[in-house]
């Protein structure tokens, strides 16, 4: 139920709107177990909850709807320390592929930013300064060095469950087709 009230409020502050309709209709959905007739007939019941609940979780967030994302701080931090575009893409790139993972909830924007900006430079073989981490004008925590390498490992976790996923969807498809299941490494992932 809570759940549903996170995705309706997310919906409008990310302002990707969907309708009340549509997010109560799809918990209707799921809470009856895909039963479409008494999702249906449940869809405004939901709306009433989710309209319940979505002020509880405002009043849990202290109205503070005000979401920073990396993105700002890769613009600010690539133009400060002179990095490439392509660097300031690839680290756009990290940030795109893990926000839907706990990454977002894990580290603050600005730590995720410099951690995206280090996994960018070392993967396109350039020796990450440390002066990333002393920006006029993102302030980082004392503990910025150690949050960025977790990050960086989180990152790189992601991306070799990633490739493990679609090695194993491959061999499955080999498999049903009756082919032989080799295929190139993916170096790049691991």
């Amino acid at each position: 139920e809570v759940a549903g009230a996170c995705v309706l409020l997310a919906s409008k502050v990310e302002e990707n709107k969907r309708g009340l309709k549509d997010i109560a209709m799809a918990c209707s959905y799921v809470a009856v177990k895909g039963q479409a007739k008494v999702a249906a007939d449940d869809r405004e019941k939901w709306e009433r909850l989710l309209k319940r609940l979505e002020i509880v979780v405002l009043e849990n967030c202290c109205f503070d709807m005000d979401i920073l994302h990396p993105y700002g701080f890769i613009d600010t931090l690539a133009p400060e320390f002179g990095l490439p575009v392509y660097i300031a893409k690839a680290a756009t790139g990290f940030i795109n592929d893990t926000l839907r993972t706990p990454l977002c909830l894990l580290y603050r924007p600005e730590v995720a930013a410099v951690a995206a900006l280090y996994f960018a430079l070392e993967l396109h073989g350039h020796v990450p300064s440390r002066s990333l981490f002393e920006s006029r004008h993102v302030l980082l925590p004392a503990n910025a060095v150690r949050l960025v390498e977790e990050c960086v490992g989180d990152m790189l976790d992601f991306y070799r469950r990633e490739a493990d996923s679609e090695r194993e969807a491959y061999r499955r498809q080999q498999k049903a087709a009756g082919a032989p299941s080799s295929r190139p490494h993916l170096a790049h992932y691991t």
